[in-house]
């Protein structure tokens, strides 16, 4: 078809549109019907769906579709306006669908009758559906830059409320502002941190804790502080086995968290230097958090018990492998050497070794604490 042409046929054709149809009034009655705009009057839907049609207007009578630079601000305004107003993603998307329907649906309706009328069926089709994409994608772009704007307000307040709580005194006023998170102050918490890991990150996590705030009703509350998700939960995971490290401690009272908090910070240094993942208590460590956070000890019994063997290289360390073995075993000889492999006459020449290279002898148990101390700390480095 020669645009030339039909120039006259198109102007009264786009002309007959805009002064017959109803489609922004149309659009915005069947939007109105979807769940999350249900409540808004259709008052105030109408003017955001009439300037998003009045805005794809001058293409459609230029017979252009948009351009690279074209003009999306009053798409995005819509966007923004329905993002403010708790329009979900979904239903704004269906929504430009709607008007794409109403928009084609007057195009069968208003096409001029002749020789010309399928060439100008197709080309305003066309044209719509070019427009409306333009419009949606702005539209949805603007939308997702609002709930990303709000999702980074509401972590930075459950941030701050969860660093309160955990590492200040909280007084009545923040603990009351744990009603907006879905938190019962009243009950008893258990404090609680995580060090996330590529493949169990903090959606994960929040998961795994029952902590989303998407839930019916949130576990607790959590949030990222220094590089851990930290918080606070009514009730552990059933699954204590994630593929994480995690400490915890409790149930106390939330006015008392922060001891507890202190208790699970140390449980995952503890359980993070000896390997272990899933959840732990700082009660099942024994003196594991001791071990690791006597720095002071830790270097004497080192000096004492260990660097004599690393001095003797590569024997030094099967000798210190046996006498780790050796109390894993309770000071079993015959279990110790069937846990390794070897006579027992290897193991005995083993321990005697240990015991000429650091002048101490293991049948003495304030040694053999020490010794135990002194591997632990090395196990752990």
């Amino acid at each position: 078809m020669d645009p030339a042409s039909t120039k006259r046929e198109w102007s009264d054709f786009i002309a007959r549109l805009v002064a017959e149809s109803d489609g922004p009034r149309l659009t915005a009655v069947r939007i109105a019907e979807l769940p999350s705009y249900r409540g808004i009057p259709l008052q105030d839907l109408l003017p955001a769906v009439t300037r998003d049609f009045v805005a794809a207007l001058p293409g459609l009578r230029d017979r252009r579709p948009p351009g690279p630079a074209q003009d999306v601000s009053a798409f995005e305004k819509t966007g923004e306006q329905r993002a403010r107003q708790g329009i979900t993603l979904a239903d704004l998307i269906q929504g430009w669908a709607i008007g794409l329907e109403v928009s084609r649906a007057d195009a069968f309706r208003w096409v001029p009758p002749g020789e010309h009328r399928e060439a100008l069926l197709l080309e305003a089709v066309e044209l719509m559906t070019a427009w409306n994409h333009l419009g949606m994608n702005a539209s949805v772009a603007a939308h997702r830059r609002v709930e990303l704007r709000r999702a980074r307000l509401a972590e930075h307040d459950a941030a701050n409320v969860v660093r309160g709580v955990l590492l200040g005194a909280p007084d009545d006023l923040m603990l009351g502002e744990l009603e907006r998170f879905g938190v019962d102050a009243g009950l008893e918490h258990h404090a609680i941190r995580v060090r996330p890991r590529e493949s169990f990150d903090l959606g994960e996590i929040e998961r795994w804790l029952g902590t989303s705030q998407s839930a019916p009703k949130p576990n607790g509350l959590v949030a990222l502080i220094d590089g851990d998700v930290a918080g606070f939960v009514a009730d552990p995971p059933a699954d204590l086995a994630a593929p994480v490290c995690a400490g915890v401690a409790g149930p106390v009272p939330l006015a008392a968290i922060g001891e507890a908090f202190r208790l699970a910070s140390r449980a995952l240094e503890a359980a993070s230097a000896t390997g272990r993942s899933g959840l732990t208590e700082f009660s099942s460590l024994g003196l594991i958090p001791s071990v690791l956070g006597d720095a002071d000890v830790g270097r004497s019994v080192l000096d004492r018990y260990v660097r004599p063997l690393e001095l003797d290289g590569r024997a030094g360390t099967t000798v210190l492998r046996t006498v780790a073995a050796f109390l894993d075993n309770d000071c079993q000889v015959p279990q110790t050497a069937a846990a390794l492999g070897v006579h027992r006459n290897t193991v005995r020449y083993r321990i005697g070794r240990f015991e000429q290279l650091t002048g101490c002898s293991l049948r003495h148990t304030a040694v053999l604490v020490e010794v135990w101390w002194a591997l632990r700390r090395h196990g752990m480095r």
